[in-house]
């Protein structure tokens, strides 16, 4: 990197390693391996390949054991509510034609109706609405049970260095 310009050459390296790409293809090949990263490959769901500083992405990615909870109870209330809405659009057409025309109040007391109802004089589909609702039940009580264990558990204490 050749310039006119006074400025602290590991700062810039740290910042912009780019800049040295020249400077570092001069040297040996020991002294070149001094300043390669280690890379991961991932791969997007289009087919293109990006590496990843791996250093980067774990630094950047590190949780406790608490937030790791906390994320997995996040990814767990937005699965839950993606298959609720893919659920409700995929049933939306028969739930609203047999309210409207099979004499029902409302969906909800419809769905309590089918709820009581015997499963053998249920229509086939909406055994199936039935049978999905039940597992979304079973993920909520996952949820449910998840949000009460982090109630319970309290922030470890961490004490800055400089205490």
């Amino acid at each position: 990197m050749e310039h006119n310009l006074p400025v602290e050459k590991d700062l810039v390296f740290q910042m912009v390693p780019e800049l040295f790409v020249h400077e570092i293809n001069k040297l040996d090949y020991k002294d070149r391996l001094r300043f390669e990263k280690p890379k991961i490959a991932f791969s997007r769901a289009d087919g293109d390949l990006l590496e990843v500083d791996q250093v980067y992405n774990l630094a950047a990615n590190a949780l406790s054991p608490y937030d790791q909870l906390i994320n997995k109870s996040m990814k767990m209330e937005m699965y839950l509510m993606e298959q609720s809405q893919d659920l409700y659009n995929f049933y939306f057409d028969k739930l609203n034609h047999e309210v409207t025309y099979g004499n029902h109040v409302g969906v909800f007391e419809y769905l309590t109706m089918l709820e009581r109802m015997d499963e053998d004089k249920r229509q086939p589909w909406e055994q199936r609405l039935f049978a999905e609702v039940n597992q979304l039940r079973l993920i909520q009580d996952d949820i449910t049970a998840l949000r009460i264990h982090l109630q319970e558990r309290q922030r470890d204490i961490v004490l800055p260095h400089w205490i």
